[in-house]
């Protein structure tokens, strides 16, 4: 059983559009406790997949990629096995529950067939798969720079409570979310690099601060002009004492506290108010 935690963009930065197609981002990226759940398990032969939500069973799951891609590499004469996912990252919010579950994968199955591939392999195989799916394997802290392949490790940020809330019902598309950011009316005014220097610092409260200081994502803007459901969450957790960020691509908005009760109370209120809302706490790999 392996856990595939959801993360989370204290900061995002869209620099520009690539020659290939992606665009060029600096950010940094915190994992957290809100996970979704792989089984593997051996069957006679072929591969299956299978997941709580059904609309993710098709082909083209980055799961059942992940496995592909491995039999790919190594060769086909590798046992069959069992793909059992349990969703509970939202999908479509921004929380990158789908690159996770296929870092899940990739590490599991690396694992499970014994093929003992090291992680500049795994790394480069993940890029494969989506632009996130290397800071997943990864885990941890650390600054994500190109379309996701430049990875920074930062020493891990201690444990703090995280508020999450998104509009009930509304899952966005990242490359409908990408195709909306206009490069001149971008306002991000907090860096990558402060947010990144907070982290060096082991220093959850400079991170807090810049939170409060300033829009730290790039995505933000357009996310709030289409959505305005997603405005709403936002200033009601402002309303509740805290201060809220985006992450990736939207619509979920976090908040670091190191208050459990005023963690606890905002996350119910949220979901009173009609949130899906969720209390998760930074999570760092052994």
């Amino acid at each position: 059983m392996l856990k595939a935690p959801a993360k989370i963009n204290i900061g995002l930065k869209v620099a520009g559009r690539r020659a290939d197609g992606y665009h060029e981002l600096d950010s940094v990226m915190q994992q957290i406790s809100l996970c979704d759940t792989l089984v593997i398990r051996r069957q006679e032969e072929g591969d299956s997949f299978r997941c709580t939500e059904p609309s993710l069973e098709g082909e083209d799951n980055l799961v059942k990629r992940a496995a592909d891609l491995l039999r790919r590499k190594v060769g086909d004469n590798l046992p069959g096995v069992r793909l059992e996912l349990y969703k509970n990252i939202p999908m479509g919010a921004g929380l990158g529950g789908g690159s996770s579950d296929a870092a899940a994968a990739l590490a599991g199955l690396n694992r499970f067939w014994g093929l003992n591939l090291p992680p500049d392999e795994l790394l480069e195989l993940g890029a494969q798969l989506g632009s996130d799916v290397p800071f997943c394997l990864m885990g941890g802290t650390a600054r994500v720079r190109g379309r996701g392949e430049f990875l920074e490790p930062l020493p891990a940020l201690p444990f703090l409570w995280v508020v999450l809330a998104l509009p009930s019902g509304l899952s966005l598309s990242t490359a409908d979310v990408f195709r909306s950011w206009d490069p001149c009316a971008d306002v991000v005014s907090v860096s990558a690099s402060e947010i990144a220097e907070a982290a060096r610092r082991q220093d959850p409260a400079g991170v807090m601060e810049l939170m409060r200081r300033g829009r730290l994502n790039s995505l933000e803007k357009p996310v709030l002009a289409h959505y305005p459901q997603a405005a709403q969450v936002k200033n009601w957790m402002r309303e509740l004492g805290l201060f809220p960020a985006m992450s990736g691509s939207g619509p979920t908005f976090f908040a670091f506290t190191e208050d459990y009760r005023l963690a606890r109370e905002a996350a119910l209120s949220l979901q009173e108010r009609g949130c899906r809302a969720f209390l998760s706490w930074t999570y760092n790999k052994p």
